[in-house]
């Protein structure tokens, strides 16, 4: 297995071996961002937090894009996101906009998109088929639980699969243990914790 932490949220991962999701205080005043030393960063804006914001704070979305489009060019931010589709929470027009905005900066930096999706698979293999993205842009959807025909559907489509401790056994067998993708999330594990959990599924 892979043991890069391919997504977290945990600031004090181990420097050099995740990549650390930035939080949304420092997406909205970019000047902040101090990075440290070797630690590698992803950006974007959280479909959750579309849930506050409506026509009367239209500002507040644009702060957090202006932002996103800062911290993506800087050279210790890697990755585009976390973003994406959710359906059970925040308001999903305003999801898809972004959406979309967050998959045309990865492809305009060649740098890969880290995707939230709940109950949105149809659209996100919408946006899929519509933007055909450069191969130095890949596709992940991070802490991935589905059934083994979606994840078959996914990969099909050329979308990647992030794991974590709750993965579904049958959709792990798909994959070659040393193929396997790993992330710790906002789980409070360590990524050696997470792939003996994966490998207890296994």
């Amino acid at each position: 297995m892979n043991l890069l932490d391919h997504h977290t949220h945990n600031p004090n991962a181990p420097t050099g071996r995740a990549i650390v999701c930035l939080p949304r205080n420092v997406v909205e005043n970019p000047k902040t961002f101090t990075p440290q030393k070797d630690v590698l960063y992803s950006v974007g804006v959280h479909p959750w937090w579309t849930d506050e914001l409506c026509i009367n704070q239209s500002a507040s979305l644009l702060q957090l894009w202006q932002g996103v489009q800062t911290l993506a060019n800087h050279p210790q931010v890697v990755a585009i996101g976390e973003t994406g589709l959710d359906r059970q929470r925040g308001n999903f027009l305003q999801q898809d906009k972004l959406f979309a905005a967050h998959i045309q900066l990865a492809s305009k930096l060649h740098k890969p998109l880290i995707i939230h999706c709940v109950r949105a698979f149809d659209r996100l293999l919408f946006w899929r088929k519509k933007f055909a993205t450069d191969a130095d842009a890949p596709w992940f959807v991070h802490g991935f639980r589905g059934k083994p025909d979606l994840a078959s559907q996914l990969t099909a489509a050329g979308i990647q699969l992030l794991f974590g401790p709750k993965a579904n056994a049958q959709t792990l067998k798909l994959f070659r243990p040393d193929k396997l993708r790993l992330e710790t999330d906002d789980s409070g594990l360590s990524i050696e914790e997470v792939a003996q959990a994966i490998e207890q599924l296994l």
